[in-house]
């Protein structure tokens, strides 16, 4: 018997072909200043000289960048809005105003899609920490805060494309908060990264924060859970199941920064950060091993403590580098709407630099083997096309490109099959 085969949502369908976001990381514990008896740092201590939200988003947008996801609330429990649960917001800042009000509305000039960043599961202000007892009066009380302050993300700010939730969420019936009604009455039609397990557009993680995705990375799992919570190895977490029964694609994030030696592990701003910066090249790279591995990239973006973000030259230059790599310019050959494997002519030899095939994944990721050759030559024997593979040829040069399919479900179909020069 054919096994069911799970099939992607419009909406995964258009979060697919976004390909690249940025992950805006602003908060409270980048700056100093007083703490409070609990080791916090105050409101007043958010001091920066102003927030330029559209320098942020124009930076975003002239790396390629389609949609943002900004972190309203990070583990220290500072919410950057106006929230009426507490009095530790940025309202309440030397500098006060609501964030991300601001950052929605740049969103929305630049033409990114916005999305919005809440860890639940960590939350200084209340002193709950992954080890606190779920049973406690104290992390009960918690919970209501959570359920409330999600409310006014999901219900102020108009449509969100993605919302994102670090480690996922204890479920309810596990003594987390219960945020899927609200979800479905407020937001019924965002991405979730780690959502709630109802949700029907959910998204996984892909195991690691190094822009690395697996060779075959499957858009479907068997995991049961959208959260990571520990219990499946991170590269299986990536790797997915290609007979899994839900379709919650992978999402790859890293920093901008080369974490291995960047404070903080490269996603907040750090005074030495521009020592550690990727090269274009580095994150052409990630974008390969990600995009090009049937993920989406999401590049982090560190806001300096004044308020804007100082590697926009950083971006411009990878935004380049991007689209002169795979413009029309470059293409060699190219084959569109195939149901078996096809042979393309270079039209003589030419040096190749990256062939790429995209799968028509309307119906599910049908296509389960394939092998590519040029000029007779084996490039590459995988198993996962999904959205987008991409395969980087170094040193490559050839006449005739191939691509061969070595097993597929009926009905399998590649979009188009594209080598670059």
């Amino acid at each position: 018997m054919q096994p069911t085969i799970a099939k992607p949502t419009a909406r995964h369908l258009e979060w697919q072909e976004q390909e690249l976001g940025i992950l805006i990381h602003y908060v409270l514990y980048q700056y100093s200043g007083e703490r409070d008896s609990r080791g916090m740092l105050l409101p007043s201590a958010f001091a920066p000289k102003g927030w330029d939200t559209d320098q942020w988003m124009r930076s975003a947008a002239s790396m390629g960048a389609r949609y943002a996801i900004l972190v309203a609330k990070h583990g220290d429990g500072f919410a950057l809005w106006n929230t009426s649960v507490n009095d530790y917001s940025s309202v309440h800042g030397a500098v006060p105003g609501d964030v991300v009000a601001d950052f929605v509305a740049s969103c929305k000039k630049y033409g990114l899609k916005p999305g919005l960043y809440y860890s639940v599961d960590v939350n200084g202000y209340y002193g709950i920490e992954h080890e606190t007892d779920i049973r406690s009066q104290q992390y009960k009380d918690y919970v209501k805060c959570a359920e409330a302050q999600c409310e006014e993300l999901w219900s102020r700010y108009g449509k969100l494309f993605e919302i994102w939730f670090d480690g996922g969420i204890l479920p309810p019936e596990e003594g987390g908060p219960d945020l899927a009604p609200i979800l479905r009455r407020l937001q019924p039609d965002a991405l979730c990264f780690q959502g709630p397990k109802a949700h029907p557009h959910n998204l996984r993680w892909v195991g690691n924060e190094d822009g690395l995705a697996p060779a075959d990375c499957w858009a479907t799992t068997n995991a049961g859970e959208a959260r990571y919570d520990g219990t499946v190895p991170d590269e299986e977490a990536g790797i997915g199941d290609p007979d899994g029964k839900y379709y919650w694609p992978a999402e790859t994030d890293t920093s901008n920064h080369h974490r291995s030696a960047y404070g903080g592990g490269g996603w907040v701003w750090f005074r030495e950060g521009r020592r550690f910066l990727l090269t274009p090249e580095e994150m052409l790279d990630c974008y390969c091993r990600s995009v090009g591995r049937n993920s989406n990239l999401l590049l982090g973006m560190t806001i300096h403590p004044d308020g804007y973000f100082e590697d926009t030259d950083q971006y411009e230059q990878f935004g380049e580098l991007l689209r002169r790599t795979f413009s029309d310019e470059r293409v060699l050959a190219k084959a569109e709407g195939l149901t078996d494997g096809t042979s393309l002519s270079l039209g003589g030899e030419h040096d190749v630099s990256y062939i790429v095939l995209r799968e028509d994944i309307r119906n599910g990721q049908l296509l389960r083997g394939f092998r590519v050759t040029a000029d007779g030559r084996e490039i590459l024997a995988g198993k996962c096309v999904g959205h987008k593979r991409i395969i980087p040829t170094p040193g490559l040069r050839a006449a005739h490109v191939a691509v061969e399919w070595t097993d597929a479900m009926p009905g399998a179909r590649l979009r188009d099959v594209t080598v670059f020069a």
